[in-house]
């Protein structure tokens, strides 16, 4: 799947490992909806949905998920492929 810019640039930084050498790194929040948004047959149109998949599927750990900077996932929204999903994992991440 091609993500258009400007949500493939959100929660991407350049990193450097070395003098002459870089890495474009994502963060745990732009790995996680690049997660949801690439991965075929995944929309969450339930805050349950989206807790079964991330907690039961994904086994990522409640703690990781409340660590999340929902507030900068939120700020990509309007840009991004499947908003629902998103906006229902955002909700479910709230509530941890």
């Amino acid at each position: 799947m091609h993500l258009g810019l400007p949500y493939y640039a959100f929660g991407v930084q350049r990193v450097q490992l070395s003098d002459d050498q870089f890495a474009m790194i994502a963060s745990p929040e732009k790995s996680l909806c690049d997660k949801i948004v690439t991965s075929p047959g995944i929309n969450f149109r339930s805050i349950k949905a989206a807790q079964n998949y991330l907690i039961e599927n994904l086994r990522i750990d409640e703690d990781r998920l409340k660590a999340m900077d929902i507030i900068k996932m939120t700020s990509w929204l309007d840009d991004a492929p499947k908003k629902e999903s998103l906006l229902n994992m955002i909700k479910m991440i709230k509530t941890l």
